[in-house]
């Protein structure tokens, strides 16, 4: 193989190798389904709200779920009575009885399989009481403001930790090149310089 064809064949595999590394790196879990859904209007009181993520969440001992689940109502009071549990992707927080007809917004926060921290928010109502109104604030009007905002910033991690793993292997790449351009240079024979000498001993013989 020619040195260019396998300069190629580094770059190429280079490439492919970021690529590999990279893709992982852009993954996080995401909410797959709740109790109660979204904008959902419950006849009665639950008894508890649960949420499943399309992987495992990470858990760091049993007394630190990493988990934070509140359940508030228009006043910002929480109605979660109990721990918050966390088995595999499935959440779920244990609310107090007798929760009156009103809106409410469940916020929770979770820590991703990649150890990446995802948030939310989701509103429902029980009995025939308007949704809540979401507080405003600087940066996020509504509740579901919020959500995008944090899905958001979930993007621009992503990005720049795919751009440091790609500037990390095209650099990679190029010293990999440069590497084997120098030992092709020290290894190259030396033929052009024992010509010139055989010539001027010819002549010298003469």
């Amino acid at each position: 193989m020619s040195p260019v064809r396998r300069i190629a064949a580094g770059l190429t595999l280079a490439a492919i190798a970021t690529l590999m590394i990279a893709t992982p790196a852009s993954a996080h879990d995401q909410l797959m389904s709740s109790t109660p859904v979204a904008d959902e209007q419950l006849a009665a009181a639950p008894e508890s709200v649960s949420m499943t993520f399309s992987g495992d969440l990470l858990v760091l001992d049993e007394s630190l779920t990493g988990a934070v689940v509140l359940v508030v109502d228009a006043s910002g009071k929480d109605w979660v009575s109990g721990e918050v549990t966390v088995a595999g992707r499935t959440v779920t927080a244990p609310l107090e009885a007798d929760m009156p007809t009103a809106g409410y917004q469940v916020r929770w926060q979770v820590v991703s399989e990649d150890g990446h921290p995802i948030a939310g928010a989701i509103p429902f109502t029980i009995g025939d009481a308007e949704p809540m109104a979401t507080e405003s604030s600087a940066t996020d009007e509504t509740g579901a403001s919020s959500a995008a905002s944090s899905e958001q910033t979930d993007q621009n991690a992503s990005t720049g930790g795919i751009l440091r793993v790609l500037l990390i292997g095209a650099g990679g790449a190029a010293f990999a090149v440069f590497v084997f351009v120098l030992v092709r240079f020290l290894r190259r024979p030396r033929t052009a310089a024992a010509a010139p000498n055989a010539g001027d001993s010819a002549e010298n013989d003469l």
